[in-house]
């Protein structure tokens, strides 16, 4: 069964962020497809494995921050001839690095729920 409040979370934040960059007047269709799709991915994985994400240690908690806010701003620095194209391919990268950690909730949840499972045993 899909979670409807995830799900709504996601669609949020993927026109959210693809309708600023619309609106900002980038009319490069294929990049606000993408930025959108990712975005809704993030936030469908995060809201979906939130419970997962809240019962983390410390150290991950710091980890998760780095790689998002980090990453893509010294990755994607203003060395490089982006021109226009920086802020929004930051967001796609940010975009990548939250729908990851998601993803790895969901793997992590899915894996735990598989060895919770009682197996009877074999005659």
């Amino acid at each position: 069964m899909v979670n409807s409040k995830a799900l709504f979370i996601g669609v949020i934040a993927g026109a959210f962020v693809s309708g600023v960059y619309y609106l900002d007047g980038s009319w490069d269709s294929q990049l606000l497809l993408f930025l959108g799709v990712t975005w809704l991915m993030a936030g469908w994985l995060v809201a979906r494995n939130q419970s997962v994400l809240k019962n983390v240690n410390t150290l991950p908690q710091i980890l998760f921050a780095l790689l998002v806010v980090c990453v893509p701003q010294f990755g994607v620095h203003s060395d490089l001839l982006l021109g226009s194209l920086r802020s929004p391919l930051e967001l796609l990268v940010m975009g990548v690095a939250v729908a990851g950690i998601g993803l790895g909730a969901e793997m992590s949840e899915s894996a735990a729920e598989e060895q919770s499972a009682t197996v009877a045993p074999a005659d």
